[in-house]
């Protein structure tokens, strides 16, 4: 009897671990080498080169920001490939959230964009990844803040739906026409210029992992809104 092949689902998983590996040998190496001589270069270009406003400087600033982006880009698809593993504690739903918003107000100021944040509805407590949470509410936070326009509005609410915590970030911006929302979940699938792909993969795969659910509903020019269900499990 033929060996059965494995299911989809797990040759996928295996197929993306092996281009992680490669990814992370033959890029993330070479692109670790390429910005540490760039900061020599521009170094050792200071000493010939007194005047910071010069064209060449500029040369090397786009070159800076184009591997900063494909590093973002490597450190994003290995975090997605090579999931660390969940390690359960019980947090303080307001502080947890709290802590995410005062991160991120910053550059809610840079846009003029109100933040509206209500956690005092839904468990006070709940068993999850402290890091790896975060994580997945500050990309859907992200994405709110570059679909708002300055002067818009980002709303971060929790609330109790049966034995699980909502957690729910809506924004007032341009929204997502139905096609495109069907492929939010897609991998490397963005509407954004600059964007990898990942954000939302990587969130779902996270918010599933604590045996949630990540959602998004969405119409064209009237905002956005994500909605995480998180079972409250021992201590939640």
């Amino acid at each position: 009897m033929k060996p059965s092949s494995p299911a989809p689902a797990a040759a996928n998983r295996q197929f993306i671990e092996v281009v992680a590996a490669g990814i992370a040998h033959e890029v993330r190496n070479p692109l670790n080498a390429l910005q540490i001589n760039l900061r020599i270069l521009e170094q050792e270009l200071s000493e010939v080169v007194a005047d910071r406003d010069a064209h060449v400087y500029s040369v090397l600033a786009k070159i800076s920001n184009e591997l900063a982006s494909l590093d973002h880009f490597v450190s994003e698809f290995l975090r997605f490939a090579r999931p660390p593993r969940l390690k359960i504690e019980t947090l303080n739903v307001k502080s947890l959230l709290g802590d995410l918003v005062t991160f991120i107000a910053p550059e809610l100021d840079k846009k003029d964009i109100q933040l509206t944040v209500a956690l005092d509805k839904g468990p006070a407590v709940i068993a999850a990844d402290n890091f790896q949470l975060k994580h997945a509410v500050l990309n859907l936070v992200l994405n709110a803040l570059q679909a708002t326009p300055r002067g818009g509005a980002i709303a971060v609410e929790t609330a109790q739906e049966g034995q699980r915590l909502l957690i729910e970030v809506r924004d007032s911006g341009e929204g997502i026409p139905a096609d495109k929302l069907e492929r939010v979940f897609d991998l490397f699938f963005t509407m954004r210029e600059g964007g990898t792909g990942l954000g939302l993969p990587i969130a779902r795969r996270i918010i599933e992992e604590h045996g949630g659910k990540l959602t998004l509903a969405s119409r064209p020019g009237q905002g956005t809104s994500a909605r995480i269900l998180l079972p409250v499990r021992a201590g939640g």
